[in-house]
Formats: structure tokens, C-alpha cells, sequence
């Protein structure tokens, strides 16, 4: 009865963790967003996408469904041309309670923060032989509301796919308690965050086969019955369902859906061209090209890039490599990309590898712990396990406080991001002003970048470019497209902006312009 009290209290300190990493991150994602710090690419994109959806639903006009203004053109796509990620459409629902960008961020904040259940949930499976075992599954918890590249993938706007990072890790419990229904549900919402889901998913169905086979192994081992070495039914059928749905949805959404609904081959093919200027050859290329692949992963900045995963976990996933190499195909992607940005824990391209650098954590965790019970105890030490367990979580939370510190967004670190916080754009009065008074969804806008999440409220918006052109009202931040990556193309079509006599100047302060078009 002492220790369920005691395991009480260590849920309920959990919990308290996770509403408050919840709360933290719903509060200072609204801030960044409030502040001009949030851009088009892609809490703009995302929120038109999830906001057309809402409308479909609403009027009956299905035709808004996954619907937003191509990025890089004039006419409506289905977001599909994109990404395969019609995880967005589940959550139009949402926008019935309040149909703004803060929907997204509240939902990505608490679906993140919801992770640190499943991972609490796994540990104590894993270590269900270990007295400690809600203590060290509470220090696995913590671990993972403070990793860093997790946090940051929060912070970065709004992906479907951050979400993975939750759906798979309870994907991976609700396997691990053979409880098969529920772990092919999140299994199927994961794999419609991201098409490339799919491949990690596929490598898990095989990891269960292994380990259905190897436990199988040893049911035999004890009975008599050799009929006992087999695979059970349910066994059978979530692993290779799991396998063929993986293999089904990566192929239609690679080969088929995205291909229909761009009108040609996935955007990311040219990331990858050293091995073939089509997905099929690029798959083929980086089978027969061991050159090409080594010198992508050779590369000075993999390193740092591997230890930037595996560092706040005190490395301990590399004590059990299996559950890792689940997410060898993410690692793939992301290593041989010609985008330095998915080698950035900045950014989202993190979320389907960080429940498995977890998962491999714990496992690795066990390892050392039963190694060390079996060279200590016959020191006839008191308390072994306790003091093991101590130590281990010591190292392991140090590890994380360590990487937190150094490189974490949180207000005690080194690199905080402080600046929604205590430098808030000069225009924030004037973008929630003309958001205010342009909330026709009707009216066709266009704007620069970070001012794009406050106008994406409607079925036609166009990013600032030459195709502004489309739009009733232009609103421009001068210090965006005098600072903007792009702004060798951006500075001249402000120009003509300027010199344009479809439309008039109708309010400045500053850097911070409106323009609107003149009726014919």
C-alpha cells in the first residue's frame, strides 16, 4: 500500500510536468506567433490548409477541403501536392472552438506534452522487474519535456508531423502491452502526419516480428509443445498488416497521390539527386552507390548532428541499437538531403526519430542496470538496485540539464529564445488592427512573410511576390524584404509595387504599408 501511494505521487508529479510543459509552450508558441516571429513557411500554409478544411465542413463546400493557394503559384491546390499529410483535415475540427492559428499551436503544445505519458507508460513496462521502476520512468519523462530538439520542433510554427513524435511512441506502448487495436490506430494517424512516416512504421512492423519470433523462441524453449514457437494469430496480423499498410501508403503517396495532385514528382526528388532525378532511382541509387551515401554521412556536420540527438540521453540509446535503427530511414532522409535544414534541430525534421532515441534510451537503460546488478551483487552490496537506479537517473538527468543549458529554447539557457518575450515587433498593433479589419474571408490578401499567419483566414492568399498581382489588399513589412533571404527578388517587385497604378498606398507607419487595389 506504501509503494502504490508512493507510485501515486510520481504520477501525479508527472502530470503536473506535463500540464505545465502544455501550458509553457501553448502560451509562448501564441506569443511568437502575436509577435511577427511566426511565418508563412508553415504556420501561414498550414493554418490556411486547416482553415479551409473547417469552412468544407461548415458550409458543405467540399471542395475547400485540404485546400490552400499554392505556395509558389496562383491557382488553389489540394495540400496533398505537397505533402501526404491529411492529418491536417482530423484536425480541422478544432477550429469549431476558435478558427485561428493559436488552435494549431495549442494542439501541437498539448499533444507534444502528451508524449511524456507514453514514454512514462513504456519505461515502466521496461523496467517492470525493478522496484524503482516509476521513479526512473518519471526521470525518462522529464528527460524528454526538456530534450531540445524536441522542444524546438515545437516552437518551429505548426507540422502535422511533430505530432508523430506522440502517435508513435504510443504506438509503440500499446504494442508492447498487446493491446494491437489501439497501436494500429496511432500507428495509422502517424502515418498520415508525413508520407515518410511510412517507412519508419514498416522497419517497426519488422522490429515486431523479430521480437515476436525471438519471445517465441523462448515459450519453446521451456515447453514441450514445439507449436508453442510460433507466432500467434494476432501476432501475425498487426505485424504484417502494419508491414503492407506502411508499404501501401509510402508507395500511393510517393508514386500516386502526390504526382496527381502536383502534377509531377515530389518537390523534395532534387534533394536528392546525386542518386536519381526520380523517387524510383534515387531509392535504386542509394542502394547501388555506397560512395555517394558515405560521402553525405562522412560529413563533418553528421557528427555533430548525431551527438545533438543522442547527447541529452547520455547516449544511452546506443547501448541497444535495435529500437534505434527503427528510424534508420528518417536518419536516411535526413542525412543525405542537399537541405542543411533537416540536419537542424531547429526544425521538425526531428519528430519521427525522437520517440526511437527514447525508446532505445530505456532499453539501453535496462541493459546497464542489469549489467551492473549482476557484477555488484555478489559484493553483497545493500540496496544495489536503489543506488544503481540513482546513479543511472543522476547521469541521465545531468545529460539532459547539460544539453537544456546549452542549447535548449527555456529561459535558463544559453541560446534562449527570448526575443517573442522581450522584443515584440514594432507592428504588432498594426497587423491585429488590418487582421481585424480585413477579416472578410472573401477579400483575396497578400503579404510578406510573418505577417501571413494573420491573414490566412480565407480560401485565397498569396506570400508576397510577383504574384501580389492576384490580391485586394497588399500589406508589406520593409525590414521583411529588405532582410528576407529572397530579397534580390523581393526589393524589385516592391518597386513595382510602388509604381503600380492598380494600387494605392492607403495606410504607412514606418515599415509597415497597406495597399489597395483599385476597382475598375
Amino acid at each position: 500500500m506504501i509503494r502504490l501511494i508512493k507510485n501515486k505521487k510520481i504520477e501525479i508529479i508527472l502530470w503536473v510536468f506535463i500540464i505545465a510543459y502544455a501550458l509553457y509552450f501553448s502560451y509562448f508558441t501564441i506569443l511568437r506567433y502575436k509577435t511577427l516571429y511566426a511565418s508563412y513557411y508553415d504556420l501561414g500554409i498550414m493554418h490556411q490548409t486547416v482553415y479551409n478544411s473547417y469552412q468544407a465542413i461548415k458550409t458543405g463546400d467540399w471542395g475547400r477541403f485540404l485546400e490552400l493557394t499554392n505556395p509558389t503559384g496562383v491557382e488553389q491546390i489540394k495540400r496533398m501536392a505537397i505533402h501526404s499529410d491529411i492529418l491536417l483535415g482530423l484536425i480541422s475540427p478544432f477550429y469549431f472552438i476558435h478558427a485561428g492559428p493559436e488552435t494549431l499551436l495549442v494542439i501541437q503544445s498539448i499533444v507534444s506534452a502528451l508524449g511524456a505519458l507514453a514514454i512514462f507508460k513504456i519505461a515502466v513496462f521496461v523496467f517492470q522487474k525493478i522496484n524503482s521502476r516509476y521513479f526512473i520512468a518519471l526521470i525518462f519523462s522529464l528527460c524528454y519535456l526538456l530534450y531540445v530538439p524536441f522542444e524546438r520542433a515545437n516552437i518551429y510554427d505548426f507540422h502535422a508531423v511533430t505530432l508523430s513524435t506522440t502517435l508513435l511512441l504510443f504506438m509503440f506502448y500499446f504494442w508492447l502491452v498487446k493491446k494491437y487495436k489501439l497501436s494500429f490506430l496511432f500507428f495509422l494517424l502517424s502515418i498520415i502526419s508525413k508520407e515518410q512516416v511510412a517507412l519508419t512504421t514498416m522497419m517497426f512492423g519488422l522490429y515486431s516480428i523479430l521480437i515476436f519470433i525471438r519471445h517465441s523462441g523462448k515459450r519453446s524453449a521451456s515447453r514441450i509443445d514445439s507449436g508453442q514457437a510460433r507466432m500467434t494469430k494476432a501476432e501475425k496480423i498487426f505485424s504484417l498488416s502494419m508491414i503492407s499498410f506502411s508499404i501501401f501508403w509510402f508507395v500511393a503517396s510517393v508514386f500516386y497521390i502526390i504526382p496527381l495532385f502536383r502534377g509531377g514528382q515530389h518537390f523534395a526528388v532534387q534533394r536528392y539527386s546525386d542518386f536519381g532525378d526520380s523517387p524510383i532511382r534515387i531509392i535504386i541509387g542509394t542502394i547501388t552507390n555506397p560512395y555517394s551515401i558515405s560521402k553525405y554521412i562522412l560529413r563533418v556536420d553528421t557528427l555533430g548532428y548525431l551527438v545533438t540527438l543522442l547527447g541529452p540521453v547520455g547516449f544511452l540509446s546506443l547501448l541497444s541499437p535495435t529500437q534505434l535503427i527503427i528510424a534508420s530511414p528518417e536518419f536516411a532522409i535526413n542525412l543525405l538531403s542537399k537541405n542543411p535544414n533537416m540536419r537542424n534541430i531547429i526544425y521538425q525534421y526531428t519528430a519521427v526519430i525522437t520517440p526511437f532515441v527514447f525508446i532505445s534510451a530505456i532499453y539501453g537503460a535496462k541493459r546497464v542496470i542489469g549489467y551492473l546488478l549482476l557484477v555488484i551483487r555478489k559484493k553483497s552490496i545493500k540496496n544495489v538496485e536503489k543506488k544503481i537506479i540513482i546513479l543511472l537517473s543522476s547521469y541521465l538527468f545531468i545529460f539532459t540539464l547539460v544539453w537544456a543549458y546549452q542549447k535548449g529554447p527555456l529561459l535558463f539557457s544559453r541560446e534562449a529564445d527570448i526575443h517573442p518575450l522581450k522584443y515584440p515587433q514594432k507592428e504588432i498593433k498594426d497587423v491585429a488592427f488590418w487582421a481585424r479589419t480585413l477579416q472578410d474571408e472573401q477579400l483575396k490578401i497578400s503579404t510578406t512573410g510573418q505577417l501571413s499567419p494573420f491573414f490566412t483566414s480565407r480560401r485565397y492568399f498569396y506570400t508576397f511576390s510577383a504574384r501580389y498581382r492576384m490580391a485586394d489588399y497588399v500589406i508589406v513589412r520593409l525590414n521583411e524584404i529588405y532582410s528576407y533571404p529572397e530579397k534580390w527578388e523581393l526589393i524589385p517587385v516592391y518597386e513595382k509595387l510602388k509604381e503600380d497604378y492598380n494600387y494605392n498606398l492607403i495606410y504607412k507607419r514606418e515599415n509597415f504599408e497597406v495597399y489597395k487595389k483599385v476597382k475598375s
